[in-house]
């Protein structure tokens, strides 16, 4: 057994990325523990509801040899907090309580012991005896997810950085293969979002009009609240399951999950409108300038970085503070598939 747990932190310290760490903490408990489910929760909203994303699901089952099968969940849902998770979020303790003739323990997961999320457990068995073992994978769970989330996300905005936009883009088509032509409901204000035939993932650029002009009048501190300003509003504007990063400098990326180009446009449209009608803080009105494109399972990640940047290139060109897309630009001739890119730079 204890050479069982020294393997399993060996593979779980052995991740890169945040998302890795997640599956592999699962399947580190579901081979060491006598469960026959096992989720990860993430904490995404406080109040006025608590909201929860399930974002790794594992099923446990024996065939006739004792052997263990494994079923991992096809796809993540948001939900809102139960009394049981609501309670151990905000006691920052594992509960335990009865569910379909199920013991389910619920661990709390923190980070610079704050919680975020929640582990549920459940077996035939009482799992009291292993709650020791459970914690410590938990904290070894804490300080790791540290680490690698700083090296995820930009220090000033708190965005994806560049370094992990591959990984994240490749995990997302792999998702939305399996989405493709299903409902997928999300318990958040009972919205409901439709994959039909006509749904893509999106991905758009979006760049800071005049931006160096803030930095010389203004200085790089307010420079760095407008930066600041506008992730936030970002945060707000796009869903949970969307992915917003910051590529360096004034420029942002935004992938949409599958949806139809004319609410990726309204969406896109929206957060425009967002970000002009507020007043920065001594530097008043500041617009954004938009370009974007379809992402299918078969593009490289550069390619659709190309496609979005050439847009964004045309809005720029173009009066700014607008929103265009590449696909319709090619369409209507008014812009060339040849078309030199000017501001992301692929390699």
């Amino acid at each position: 057994m204890q050479n069982q747990i020294l393997q399993s932190v060996i593979e779980i310290t052995r991740q890169r990325d945040v998302d890795s760490l997640e599956y592999s903490l699962i399947a580190t408990l579901a081979e060491i523990l006598p469960i026959s489910e096992i989720s990860l929760f993430k904490l995404l909203k406080e109040k006025p509801l608590v909201i929860i994303e399930e974002v790794a699901h594992l099923s446990i089952s024996t065939d006739r040899t004792s052997e263990k099968q494994y079923g991992w969940g096809d796809e993540s849902r948001i939900i809102t907090a139960g009394p049981h998770m609501d309670e151990c979020l905000q006691t920052a303790r594992p509960i335990s309580y009865e569910v379909d003739e199920l013991l389910r323990l619920l661990v709390p997961l923190t980070r610079n012991n704050k919680t975020i999320g929640i582990l549920s457990l459940d077996s035939t068995h009482a799992l009291v005896h292993f709650r020791e073992l459970i914690e410590g994978f938990a904290k070894i769970y804490d300080n790791y997810l540290t680490i690698l989330s700083d090296s995820e996300h930009d220090k000033l905005t708190g965005l994806y950085n560049r370094r992990t936009f591959d990984i994240k883009l490749k995990r997302l088509l792999h998702d939305q293969r399996k989405k493709k032509e299903q409902y997928i409901t999300s318990g958040y204000l009972n919205e409901k979002r439709k994959i039909t035939p006509d749904s893509y993932a999106w991905l758009a650029m979006v760049d800071i009009d005049h931006f160096k002009r803030v930095n010389d009048e203004y200085g790089h501190l307010f420079g760095d609240e407008v930066l600041l300003s506008l992730a936030q509003m970002m945060k707000n504007s796009f869903r949970y399951s969307d992915l917003l990063f910051r590529f360096g400098g004034e420029e942002f990326v935004i992938i949409l999950e599958p949806i139809p180009m004319e609410m990726a446009h309204i969406t896109l449209e929206r957060f425009r409108k967002t970000v002009a009608e507020y007043d920065f803080p001594q530097v008043g009105t500041i617009t954004i300038s938009t370009g974007f494109a379809k992402i299918t399972e078969k593009d490289y990640p550069t390619t659709v970085l190309d496609f979005a940047d050439k847009a964004l290139y045309f809005a720029k060109e173009h009066g700014r503070n607008c929103v265009h897309h590449y696909e319709t630009l090619v369409k209507n001739g008014e812009l060339d598939t040849a078309t030199k890119s000017s501001s992301v730079e692929l390699f």
